[in-house]
């Protein structure tokens, strides 16, 4: 089982990830191709899908990964990768993930950055810890994904959020859940001057003063 687990690992890690096949961690790992490579039995009970189902696959269309303002993670733009590329350090965060069957699991991510030999450079391992989130129960309201942001922007009918771009939304969602503008810039490869300005649209779009202002207008407006 474990060799069969790890065939699309790196051969020089190959051994590390045959220690985690059975680990109480759930654990998963991908590439710099953003697929699945590997997938451990403790994520196969918690999230549903098989190792089968799920190896090889492009981690955005197999996890549907999501803040928790509906902004996506998983995708073929991955932060994460990006910062990897770039040998950044990545820090813990916050993910939520679909299962097999339906529901959104929320949870606490932390990964680890393994270099490799080329062409493939660096293996990213996930290891997930279930939040205190209560995750929700297949056919409950509450177990479909997170309304996303630039949904809720779009459909508002106050015109000053439909001013909004699509980045300035993700800045808006991010200032909502406490980022800092060198975090921002962090998160959306972006420089901190360029996070600023976002910022300082934001605030003009929304005739606002402060980025509390912002987002008490964004609470207010139901766009979070």
């Amino acid at each position: 089982m474990a060799s069969t687990r790890v065939e699309r690992v790196p051969e020089e890690v190959r051994s590390l990830f045959e220690s985690l096949v059975h680990s109480p961690d759930p654990v998963f790992a991908t590439d710099r191709r953003l697929r699945l490579i590997f997938w451990n039995a403790s994520c196969e009970r918690l999230l549903g899908y098989s190792e089968d189902e799920i190896s090889g696959a492009g981690c955005a269309t197999a996890l549907e990964g999501c803040d928790a303002f509906g902004n996506r993670y998983c995708s073929e733009h991955c932060p994460v990768t990006a910062m990897a590329a770039r040998g950044e350090t990545i820090r813990h965060f916050g993910l939520r993930l679909r299962a097999k069957d339906g529901r959104i699991v929320p949870m606490d991510v932390s990964v680890l950055h393994l270099a490799v030999r080329p062409p493939d450079h660096f293996v990213l391992a996930h290891v997930l810890s279930p939040s205190e989130a209560a995750p929700a129960r297949p056919g409950e309201a509450s177990a479909a994904p997170p309304r996303p942001m630039l949904v809720s922007v779009r459909e508002s009918p106050d015109a000053r959020a439909r001013r909004l771009t699509t980045r300035e939304v993700e800045v808006l969602g991010m200032l909502a859940a406490g980022r800092s503008a060198p975090e921002i810039g962090g998160r959306l490869n972006i420089s901190i001057l360029t996070a600023r300005n976002h910022i300082q649209n934001i605030l003009d779009k929304l005739e606002v003063h402060s980025k509390a202002e912002a987002v008490a207008f964004a609470f207010q407006h139901r766009i979070v």
